[in-house]
């Protein structure tokens, strides 16, 4: 019983901590006019649910934050990385769906067959890679190039975990289809959380010197950087 009632209180404080950080998401959108506020608005979410990945609330050199406070660094520190990171993303995603509209104006019979295929499949590792880029962006401090490397990396070289994360990040959008009032009480808030833990329960994130390890052993996808938020909080 006493498990059960635990688990209910684990549940309900993580629904309500979700809550705020969707409420300061959007919070952080509007404050950067929504087009250079809702890139690290997301990305300051996934910062919070990193450093509550790896610490929980506890103390680690020194106490945390109160929540709209560490958002707000994160926001700050966010604001130009994520927003060259996102740049690049719209600016492939702009790309592809112009390269489809193209094949399909210019090509028939075989050939176009032969090119859709291979234009699905670059679309399916790029769809992929865009869902792991924000969890690994705010793990590794990396250039927009080198981010966007790793993601490919796991999307392509670790299968397993690719598409491991596409189902639990699909279940939360499956699940916002099915009851669509929460997605203006969780928002961006579940599928980040849902991204971040996988790959952090998954092992291919390092983890910090300071932080306790992940339930698996940690096999990074490539040797962390010098730069990778490894113990940076």
């Amino acid at each position: 019983m006493s498990r059960l009632v635990g688990w209910h209180v684990r549940l309900g404080e993580t629904g309500l901590r979700l809550l705020q950080l969707h409420l300061l998401w959007v919070v952080g959108t509007l404050a950067g006019g929504v087009v250079l506020g809702v890139f690290p608005a997301t990305a300051a979410v996934v910062a919070v649910l990193r450093r509550d990945a790896l610490h929980g609330n506890d103390e680690v050199d020194e106490p945390r934050p109160r929540l709209r406070a560490e958002f707000a660094a994160a926001w700050k520190a966010e604001l130009w990385p994520s927003n060259r990171l996102g740049a690049v993303l719209a600016a492939a995603w702009f790309l592809l769906l112009w390269d489809r509209h193209l094949l399909g104006l210019q090509f028939a019979g075989a050939v176009s067959g032969a090119a859709a295929g291979l234009l699905w499949l670059v679309t399916l590792v790029a769809g992929v890679a865009t869902t792991l880029v924000w969890s690994l962006q705010a793990h590794f401090t990396e250039g927009v190039a080198a981010l966007l490397r790793r993601a490919l990396v796991l999307a392509v070289g670790r299968p397993g975990v690719a598409l491991g994360h596409v189902v639990v990040v699909g279940a939360v959008l499956c699940l916002y289809y099915l009851v669509p009032g929460l997605v203006p009480v969780l928002g961006v808030a579940l599928p980040a959380w849902a991204s971040f833990g996988w790959l952090w329960r998954s092992g291919v994130l390092p983890a910090p010197a300071a932080s306790v390890q992940p339930p698996t052993t940690a096999v990074p996808v490539e040797p962390a950087p010098v730069g990778a938020r490894t113990g940076v909080l």
